[in-house]
């Protein structure tokens, strides 16, 4: 961090503090000293930034909007107006840019809106839909990247640039790590008798092969993704479920000593997390015994996690991560529409809303998964490679960590479809890795 930022305040509040962070350390990579005494704001170095009604002489001048000063969770209705081309909102009809950027940014990464009222999808989910940012077209944009960026022009002049902090990170989740192998004997034999039902001779002819070692398993593209992307210097980050078998939980036996094998040579080479189950989200034993499951096979702590199916409560599913220790969560983002689900593309602490507190968390948000176009947009690869070959241009320019999420059985060798698939994920790591 090359430029320091003293920003003075007349009060302060964990919400100030947390915001602070966000917006000048995070967003726009600057150290940053905060000043409530006056007399020593004066005496500070650094570009002098202040948050408060009053104008000071020789400051950049912020007028705070309030939210960082409430202490409890009431519906907010805010007007959106334009700034610099961009969307704003906590707007201010004094100082030197006409809205609060702090109050706005706290709105957003918080994801206060979800804690308030809302209408769930069928998975119990909060939708893309029912979001502020979706609502006001910006869903598609790092919002509070952005203005950093715009502010920082404004502070520094137009030399000021947050390109070298850019990074690229795809990740994948392991929902099925084999097609047919490590399924269990029950599963397995059932696996035949649908095939015989189906009069799915091919499948039959497959799996048999899998089974008996006569043929690789076709989900078993690991090595490959491994190949793929050391050309560029990138790893993947996997997200292993771990889970009993469950409708929505249908990945391979947990006591799979096929599995345990595959991840601890994973593990050799990247950092392997936990894909907490289905119905973790709301029971902490749960995670509890699919992560000490975890950490039995690789012989190593876990820190990283991602939800399966994104299900996550605000805030007792963080506050679950935290009391396991988990370090590092990922997701932060939307299965069923691409964008940054809290307007910022960079890795921030979570801040619990309730006990309003900074947790020891850092949530790390993702921009789209595969299954965004290929399922719930219902596009092939071709259909989706003009979008998804362009999200790294803007993160490039705002410094930006572009984070993608992954299946491995998008990379199977089972369906014609699969090499397409492989073929755009070699193009974006090609593009987006430099």
């Amino acid at each position: 961090m090359d430029a320091l930022i003293a920003l003075y305040s007349k009060e302060t509040s964990s919400r100030f503090i947390w915001a602070a962070r966000i917006f000048f350390k995070e967003a726009m990579k600057c150290e940053l000293r905060i000043y409530t005494n006056l007399s020593e704001f004066e005496k500070a170095s650094g570009v002098k930034i202040n948050y408060s009604p009053d104008y000071i002489e020789g400051t950049f001048h912020i007028s705070p909007q309030g939210l960082l000063w409430e202490n409890e969770l009431t519906e907010q209705d805010f007007q959106c107006a334009t700034w610099e081309n961009l969307v704003i909102f906590c707007t201010r009809t004094k100082g030197d840019v006409p809205f609060d950027p702090l109050s706005g940014a706290f709105y957003l990464a918080s994801r206060y809106e979800e804690y308030l009222p809302f209408i769930a999808d069928e998975h119990g989910r909060f939708p893309a839909e029912e979001s502020f940012a979706f609502k006001n077209g910006f869903l598609e944009k790092p919002l509070i990247n952005l203005w950093a960026l715009k502010l920082g022009k404004q502070l520094f002049g137009e030399v000021f640039s947050l390109h070298k902090y850019y990074r690229f990170e795809p990740t994948l989740d392991i929902d099925n790590m084999f097609a047919f192998r490590g399924k269990g004997s029950l599963r397995i034999i059932g696996a035949y008798l649908r095939d015989v039902r189906n009069l799915d001779w091919s499948t039959m002819r497959l799996r048999t092969a899998v089974l008996f070692g006569f043929k690789k398993d076709p989900f078993d593209t690991f090595r490959k993704q491994r190949n793929w992307c050391k050309k560029y210097g990138v790893k993947l980050r996997y997200f292993m479920l771990l889970s009993k078998f469950a409708p929505y939980d249908r990945n391979v036996s947990p006591y799979s000593t096929d599995a345990a094998v595959k991840l601890r040579e994973l593990a050799d080479w990247t950092e392997v997390g936990i894909h907490p189950s289905y119905a973790s989200d709301s029971d902490e034993e749960f995670i509890r015994e699919e992560k000490d499951r975890l950490e039995t096979i690789l012989r190593r702590p876990v820190t990283h996690s991602r939800q399966h199916y994104l299900k996550m409560k605000m805030p007792l599913t963080f506050r679950t991560l935290v009391n396991m220790g988990i370090k590092h969560d990922h997701s932060m983002g939307y299965a069923e529409v691409a964008g940054y689900r809290a307007s910022l593309a960079v890795p921030y602490s979570f801040y619990d809303l309730e006990f309003e507190s900074i947790l020891p968390l850092t949530i790390h948000p993702f921009v789209y998964m595969d299954t965004t176009y290929s399922m719930y947009a219902g596009q092939t690869a071709e259909e989706s490679s003009d979008e998804m070959m362009t999200w790294h241009e803007e993160l490039k320019e705002v410094g930006g960590f572009y984070r993608s999420v992954w299946h491995n059985r998008t990379f199977g060798e089972q369906h014609l479809e699969s090499n397409a698939w492989i073929q755009l994920f070699k193009q974006i790591v090609h593009e987006a890795h430099h």
